[in-house]
């Protein structure tokens, strides 16, 4: 699957897919989900995050538990899906 067909899925620009690929949560990505950048990126780094905590209905620390038990690439897969589901028009995520 191109950087081209996982961006068109995911409502941002092949670029912000690359940059999110990379580690680094683009604003397009922020501006998707609703949720502070700096958040995101907390969340890809280790941390947990009280906004995609709200987002995805859980408290911060069950959010901080799963992304111990996904590590950081699933932590950026985790928000290609969400920005998936979001670009589907699903308003709960």
């Amino acid at each position: 699957m191109s950087f081209d067909v996982l961006a068109n899925r995911m409502g941002v620009t092949s670029a912000a897919v690359q940059e999110l690929i990379a580690g680094k949560v683009p604003m397009a990505v922020s501006s998707r989900l609703k949720v502070p950048a700096a958040s995101l990126q907390k969340f890809v780094d280790g941390g947990t995050s009280v906004g995609l905590a709200r987002l995805i209905g859980c408290t911060p620390a069950n959010l901080q538990e799963i992304r111990k038990a996904i590590g950081k690439s699933g932590a950026v897969g985790f928000l290609m899906g969400l920005c998936s589901r979001r670009a589907e028009g699903h308003p709960s995520a």
